[in-house]
């Protein structure tokens, strides 16, 4: 089990993805949301169930050791409200199922959660056909090759070099309305991405 690693739930499209070393997590969590819309009906039992319940239903039924964390600031998403309740915790790693599909804004709104924290905490979307997360300055990742990788400048990125592409850039700078990388192809199992400065997302398909 990792010591510092939770999977958390938010209520997008529900995943497809069969759940398996369940051990390896920490905390398993949701927003009531995701509780009540999808996760319900699967057999996972969360450690919490975080949000301000607006979404709470009092027909479904609960398992006993869930702790309901009500977190009613409605200046916060219940997204972000559960990563600083896990974060409370001792969490620094987040796989997150169900953060896009179903209402854009949601997703978008996810998006600008991770971007606030991404710096503090490692924090990897899961969706049926990707992952995808805030890169580091420099990044290599292993085990993609012939996976479709796009790159995607959420604010100015400057210096951006990327190799063990089928489409190399060197000191290259996107940006959205502008250039940005997209459906590139690892050719390699080992991949490096590096730039100087911004924001940028990488989206790894499935293959």
């Amino acid at each position: 089990m990792s010591q510092n690693k939770a999977l958390l739930f938010v209520n997008g499209e529900p995943p497809l993805h069969d759940f398996c070393n369940l051990e390896k997590y920490t905390y398993i969590a949701c927003t009531d949301g995701a509780y009540h819309n999808y996760l319900s009906a699967l057999s996972i039992e969360p450690d919490f169930i975080i949000g301000d319940l607006d979404s709470y239903q009092v027909n479904k039924t609960i398992p006993p050791e869930t702790e309901i964390i009500h977190t009613p600031d409605q200046n916060k998403t219940d997204f972000e409200k559960a990563i600083l309740f896990l974060a409370s915790k001792g969490i620094t790693e987040f796989d997150v199922y169900g953060a896009c599909g179903r209402a854009s804004d949601h997703f978008l709104g996810n998006i600008s959660v991770a971007m606030k924290y991404y710096h503090q905490y490692r924090i990897t979307f899961y969706d049926n056909y990707c992952h995808f997360f805030f890169s580091k300055p420099y990044l290599e990742i292993t085990n993609v090759k012939d996976h479709i990788i796009s790159l995607m400048p959420l604010s100015k990125v400057t210096g951006l070099t990327i190799t063990g592409f089928q489409y190399p850039l060197i000191d290259k700078t996107l940006f959205l309305g502008g250039s940005v990388s997209l459906r590139n192809k690892a050719i390699s199992n080992l991949v490096k991405i590096s730039f100087k400065n911004g924001n940028l997302m990488i989206f790894i398909e499935n293959l």
